[in-house]
């Protein structure tokens, strides 16, 4: 299905951020993107799970591209913690 701005926008008006799908017992949902809204310099991507909850993220264009928030914010991409090797 393709939605309009207009519908997106409907959408982010309820939606949280996808990082806190945990939080709201959401994690374990499929979840895909539907679309994305451009605000100025800043893109919300706007994403729907199986139960038809929405969620946003945001990124921003800058003179080198598109980049996450955490790195828009802070001047470099967030560091990924090393996994861990499981010993059994």
């Amino acid at each position: 299905m393709s939605y309009t701005k207009e519908e997106l926008e409907a959408c982010l008006k309820d939606a949280f951020s996808i990082e806190n799908r945990a939080a709201h017992e959401k994690a374990g949902l499929g979840v895909w993107q539907i679309g994305t809204v451009q605000r100025g310099n800043k893109l919300v991507d706007v994403y729907e799970d199986t139960e038809r909850n929405h969620w946003y993220s945001n990124r921003f264009l800058t003179d080198h591209g598109i980049v996450s928030e955490f790195e828009y914010i802070f001047g470099h991409p967030e560091r990924r913690q090393p996994q861990r090797k499981t010993k059994w």
